[in-house]
């Protein structure tokens, strides 16, 4: 069964129009990452978060084809800490394509991905680690067949810019020129044969002693499909290289394997783990070992609930040009980073949804950084914190 809410929507000719508006209440119970060992004790704060959102598309009849996408991301925080007061704010993004010969053999695209992300810093302090992204491009790709929706083959080739400013951390402001080929053919009815391959060109706006200007491409390649009519299966594998100008540089072999499972029509079972590495502004580079677990259970058109286990254990390149009076305790830092958590969704009517739900987030690490003169600690990467939240959708 689906979502009562699925039919919604306002609609002129092609075009469907969906906006909608949410309240939540949360309460977060270490706004700011801190350790018990540090001079940055865990910091409790709760927020109302409004998030407006609005969509428009035109289907996928039309040889021209719309599709918009924008969320709002309202932060109100009351409190007597000016630090948890500083990160009231406003962010968001906007997700804008236009494909073009869209069921033709040969189509076009062009985009363009902007977001605002809010982010507290990792201790208490009233700048904030707030970025703007944007990403604009084009893809091409190859699509033949008769049937759009029976194809068998498809290559995509695209290209793209993209702009990361951080509002008060100049360091981190980065531009890159991005590429990437994607394949898909599907050689069995329920089976495909894959490719992602990408490589990028990485700069920073700010030279820094900790990182370096890079030139990141992967390969990847695979299966993925269905084995039978309720399994579903992924299995890829490949190589990537950093590829920073200075300091160390990530090269060696990626790799991702996830299985899915329906034991009925309303549950969705999938576990899954990845290899990849992650551009670090310390020690350039993380090598991520990412586990997956995740459940989807529907209990008839009424309610969902999603809850999901994420476990990475994350190897960084060895850090350099450590300043002066300071030391660490690794040269590659190792870290155990979890994420975690439970969302329910009730559909009350077509018009209004509640939405509660906890996730957890944290990091298991022996890692600090130390003054050589006192044996101070100036900054522990380990934290834990949880996150309740509840409230209400308003959608037509």
């Amino acid at each position: 069964m689906g979502s009562i809410s699925k039919n919604r929507g306002l609609r002129s000719g092609d075009f469907t129009l969906l906006p909608s508006v949410s309240l939540d209440g949360h309460y977060d119970t270490n706004v700011f990452n801190g350790n018990e060992d540090e001079n940055n004790k865990p910091l409790t704060a709760t927020s109302v978060r409004i998030t407006p959102r609005l969509s428009l598309n035109n289907g996928k009849e039309t040889e021209v084809q719309f599709k918009f996408a924008a969320a709002g991301d309202i932060r109100l925080y009351v409190a007597d800490n000016e630090s948890i007061n500083n990160l009231t704010n406003f962010g968001g993004n906007a997700d804008l394509g236009v494909d073009f010969a869209a069921r033709r053999a040969i189509s076009l695209t062009v985009f363009n991905n902007f977001s605002r992300a809010l982010r507290p810093n990792n201790w208490e302090t009233t700048a904030t680690l707030n970025r703007i992204n944007n990403q604009v491009g084009a893809r091409v790709s190859f699509h033949p067949g008769e049937t759009p929706e029976r194809r068998p083959l498809e290559i995509s080739l695209m290209g793209a810019y993209v702009k990361d400013e951080f509002e008060d951390f100049a360091f981190g402001d980065t531009s890159t020129v991005r590429s990437r080929l994607t394949g898909s053919w599907r050689f069995l009815p329920r089976t495909a044969a894959i490719l992602d391959a990408g490589w990028d060109f990485r700069s920073f706006g700010t030279v820094s002693q900790f990182t370096s200007n890079s030139s990141p491409w992967r390969v990847q390649g695979g299966l993925a499909g269905a084995l039978t009519s309720r399994v579903t299966f992924r299995l890829t594998a490949g190589w990537g290289n950093s590829m920073h100008d200075s300091g160390a540089s990530f090269n060696s072999a990626l790799g991702n394997v996830s299985l899915g499972y329906a034991p009925s029509a309303t549950t969705f079972l999938a576990v899954g783990y990845s290899r990849d590495f992650q551009q670090s502004y310390y020690g350039n580079f993380v090598d991520a070992n990412r586990g997956s677990l995740s459940l989807q259970q529907r209990f008839g058109n009424l309610m969902e609930v999603t809850a999901w286990f994420n476990f990475t254990y994350g190897i960084y390149g060895e850090f350099r040009d450590i300043p002066a009076n300071t030391k660490v305790t690794q040269a590659n830092r190792k870290d155990y980073m979890l994420d975690a958590g439970i969302r329910s969704s009730i559909e009350v009517s077509r018009l209004i949804g509640v939405q509660v739900g906890y996730t957890m987030r944290g990091v298991i690490t022996n890692f600090r950084i130390q003054s050589s003169v006192d044996d101070s600690v100036l900054d522990v990467g380990a934290y834990i914190a949880h996150e309740i939240f509840a409230g209400i959708s308003l959608r037509y």
